[in-house]
């Protein structure tokens, strides 16, 4: 459930990975880092420049 909390707040804000770390529950970055690779394939800044490159607006 935080992992998906930290999903949207990467895509919808401009806070700092960290920021968004600390604001889902996590209390180690590198923990959030490893955690958020082993689910979705990827790290967080790499996600969230994913994204935005291929975003597609409506």
């Amino acid at each position: 459930m935080r992992l998906g909390f930290a999903t949207r707040a990467l895509v919808d804000s401009t806070q700092s990975v960290s920021e968004i770390c600390y604001d889902c529950g996590f209390n180690n970055v590198s923990y959030f880092n490893r955690i958020f690779k082993k689910k979705k394939g990827c790290a967080p800044k790499q996600f969230r420049e994913y994204y935005r490159r291929n975003r597609v607006l409506v």
